[in-house]
């Protein structure tokens, strides 16, 4: 696009974002192609614009009065979604279904939620000490069950914590929410 010889950056303007980034990438190596092709260059720094700044620089050049003014790309038609795919796509992904393997919980990943979440009721218990810990030993079957746990006690927490904020607000003491707390958990 341009090229201030004093400072020695020349200035990009891609066709795409992903052009420009790609260009961002290898701008070292397109300083150095730079200078070995254009010996007087200096080329020191490369500066990349963005796409959509390329119309309106280029229109107050005299070489853009000789382009006619660039097209907005129009979809040809609709967005395909899977609700509007077409009847062959819905086969396939039926067909897909119906031999892919049932879905199994590795034992070390089950372990490692269960342990996770242990972790996650004792710090729980440490920060509000105030919330009844009703499922302290239990210890869930499956991933699915340790999911609607964890968002049970987390809006438990959340409940305590909303509550204990609004005390702190008004000005009461920690021990004047606890029993606001307890209803929570």
């Amino acid at each position: 696009m341009a090229f201030d010889d004093e400072s020695g950056r020349l200035d990009i303007v891609p066709d795409a974002a992903a052009y420009g980034t790609k260009v961002r990438w290898c701008a070292p190596r397109l300083i150095t192609a730079a200078n070995e092709a254009v010996p007087n260059a200096n080329v020191r720094a490369v500066h990349v614009l963005a796409p959509t700044s390329r119309a309106t620089t280029t229109a107050t050049s005299s070489a853009a009065a000789d382009e006619p003014a660039p097209r907005p790309v129009v979809p040809a038609g609709p967005v395909k979604t899977r609700e509007t795919a077409s009847v062959g796509y819905h086969h396939a992904l039926a067909a897909h279904r119906a031999v892919a393997p049932p879905r199994q919980e590795d034992p070390a990943l089950t372990a490692a939620v269960v342990r996770q979440e242990q972790a996650r009721r004792d710090l729980a218990e440490q920060v509000f000490p105030d919330i009844e810990q009703d499922q302290e030993n239990k210890t869930p079957t499956s991933i699915e069950d340790v999911r609607a746990q964890q968002r049970q006690d987390a809006e438990a927490v959340r409940a305590a914590a909303i509550l204990r904020a609004r005390a702190e607000r008004a000005g009461l003491p920690a021990e004047a929410a606890a029993p606001a707390l307890r209803q929570a958990g």
